[in-house]
């Protein structure tokens, strides 16, 4: 992904941002399929990050349990998924 700062942009481009800003851009062929798209990047408050990292430590307690209960190392894991592909 590359990164641009938006004082970089020219007028036009930025205006054109700015729709994106409140509702997300999708850009389309001649078919109408997508081909890429713009999505507002909205930060997420403090609170909400230090909820979500209590919640991943959480699910990763769980699958630790389970996998020791189980046996199962993260190497095996890892070579179950791969074979799934």
């Amino acid at each position: 992904m590359q990164r641009i700062s938006i004082t970089d942009l020219n007028d036009s481009v930025r205006s054109f941002l700015r729709k994106a800003r409140r509702e997300g851009i999708v850009v389309e062929d001649e078919r109408g399929r997508a081909q890429c798209g713009i999505v507002p990047y909205r930060e997420a408050t403090a609170g909400a990050r230090q909820r979500a990292w209590r919640e991943i430590k959480k699910i990763q307690r769980k699958v630790g349990r389970t996998m020791k209960r189980k046996r199962t190392t993260e190497e095996e894991f890892d070579r179950l998924l791969q074979e799934d592909e």
